[in-house]
């Protein structure tokens, strides 16, 4: 008998449900050590999530590291993928009143339980779109290297884990008419680049 397992709409396990995986912890372990940026390749339903969500939960507990994990399956451009960094930097309590005070003037309706890492689920989803919409009243990029000199200034080293890239640099390659112009190219190639530059 197999059972679908499932958390919150996604296939990845974590904990006591995750198992025989030891020799690739140990391998991503020892280059978060080394300070080393890594790409994971693999066809769709390889475990690649949840190898990298089991990594970061020991990361966590082991407490030498604050960790964040950023899915980017919605993402449809570069400003969204900064905000989706911002909205999850909210689990690293010493960092997210800097990274709110980037978004003061495009909180609204949700008052001062904003600063709160419990919000409701309806709160949190409002806050996602409003980040997103002051990420896209400016540049992308000087709201990226705000949020990221926030993180930096965490007490512990943060790992930063994002999920789904390549779907949306295709999507900033392709466009809703799935066309690659040199436009695109260049603006998938300014935002890889900036993300090669600030993470390290």
């Amino acid at each position: 008998m197999t059972a679908r397992l499932r958390k919150a709409g996604s296939n990845w396990v974590e904990g006591e449900r995750f198992f025989d995986r030891e020799v690739e912890l140990e391998a991503l372990r020892e280059r978060i050590h080394d300070g080393t940026h890594t790409l994971l390749t693999a066809q769709r339903r390889m475990g690649k999530t949840s190898l990298v969500r089991e990594l970061l939960r020991r990361l966590r507990e082991e407490g030498e590291y604050e960790t964040i994990f950023v899915d980017l399956e919605a993402a449809a451009n570069a400003g969204d993928a900064i905000a989706e960094v911002a909205f999850e930097a909210r689990a690293i309590q010493g960092v997210w009143p800097n990274v709110l005070s980037h978004f003061s003037n495009f909180l609204q309706g949700i008052g001062n339980q904003v600063e709160a890492v419990s919000l409701s689920a309806a709160s949190l989803a409002d806050l996602k779109v409003q980040m997103r919409g002051g990420v896209a009243s400016g540049s992308w990029n000087e709201s990226g290297d705000r949020i990221f000199a926030s993180l930096a200034e965490s007490d512990k080293p943060v790992v930063l884990a994002i999920d789904e890239l390549p779907i949306l640099v295709n999507r900033m390659l392709k466009g809703q008419d799935y066309t690659m112009t040199p436009e695109r190219r260049e603006t998938a190639d300014q935002f890889l680049s900036w993300l090669r530059r600030n993470g390290y």
